[in-house]
């Protein structure tokens, strides 16, 4: 019979090679579809720069590394953002942890769209104003093997752009592992598309998305009523270039917590902080995100245990 570990390395290796196909290097920055999906709508991973892909270990963050549910208890987790406020912008997700045995079901939903985006002819002539949204739904299974946690997520997006309308299957998948005395790793391959996206009018090629592949290393110790960690990530997509956001959080007494963080090497970087708030079974999130030339964006979540 075939070991648990046996048929998880298996499962995150061949679906590893389908991601790294789906990694359409050959593309100039911006060209991607679905762009919105490349922005983190959790409170704790927008404050660390974007960082943790070895730290997550929540619902909330199960969007950015499959496996982080794995770490995580029954969980719902509802967030709102304002990103971008020039243009109107409006995000909100939910995410919902559902144990299941020794494993982890995961269910996840986010909308980030823009009301306001000022439109131009050819010409470069004021035209109305026009919107653009991202929807995404999905779900995927997590579960631990000693210090080895793995997971695997399915989703359908949806994306629009003034009239046009197209829409996509994706997946994702992540693993964790701790190293040694408080050092981990983690990887994830982010939204690859299954398949090829369409679009509602033939007259547009098919769109791909921001399909991301990052892996990192982080440090978390306890130092009396205080516990600290840092975490440093490479990440790349395929209409980016190589970047490396860094992030710390000082945690006092398990009840409140302190971040920042910097992505180092991205195209617009910004400053991030924010700060978490834990009270019995309830957390509250927030994050503000620096932008180098559009105005910060802030990000609030609940998380209600259970």
């Amino acid at each position: 019979m075939i070991s648990k570990a046996c048929f998880w390395t298996g499962l995150i290796t061949s679906v590893g090679v389908l991601a790294a196909h789906a990694l359409e290097t050959d593309r100039a920055y911006g060209e991607a579809s679905y762009q919105f999906l490349k922005l983190p709508l959790s409170p704790r991973i927008a404050a660390l720069g974007g960082a943790g892909t070895a730290l997550w270990d929540g619902a909330g963050e199960a969007e950015s590394n499959p496996a982080a549910s794995a770490l995580d208890g029954s969980r719902l987790v509802v967030g709102y953002g304002m990103p971008f406020g020039e243009f109107g912008a409006k995000a909100s997700h939910v995410a919902w942890n559902i144990p299941w045995g020794g494993s982890r079901i995961w269910l996840g939903a986010r909308y980030l769209g823009f009301d306001a985006i000022a439109g131009h002819d050819e010409l470069g002539n004021a035209t109305t104003d026009y919107g653009a949204h991202t929807l995404k739904i999905q779900g995927g299974y997590a579960a631990s093997w000693r210090e080895l946690q793995l997971g695997l997520a399915l989703g359908y997006a949806q994306n629009n752009v003034a009239e046009a309308t197209y829409s996509t299957g994706l997946f994702s998948l992540g693993a964790h592992y701790d190293l040694w005395r408080g050092l981990s790793i983690g990887a994830s391959a982010i939204n690859a598309d299954i398949g090829a996206g369409k679009f509602r009018d033939s007259d547009y090629r098919t769109p791909f998305p921001p399909t991301t592949l990052q892996a990192g290393l982080a440090w978390a110790q306890v130092f009396g009523e205080y516990s600290a960690a840092i975490a440093a990530d490479a990440r790349t997509r395929n209409d980016e270039e190589m970047n490396f956001p860094v992030g710390l959080e000082i945690t006092w007494n398990r009840l409140a917590t302190a971040r920042v963080g910097f992505p180092f090497g991205a195209q617009e970087p910004g400053l991030t902080a924010g700060f978490g708030l834990a009270w019995s079974r309830l957390q509250l999130q927030y994050a503000y995100v620096g932008h180098e030339t559009l105005s910060g964006g802030h990000f609030l979540s609940l998380e209600i245990g259970y």
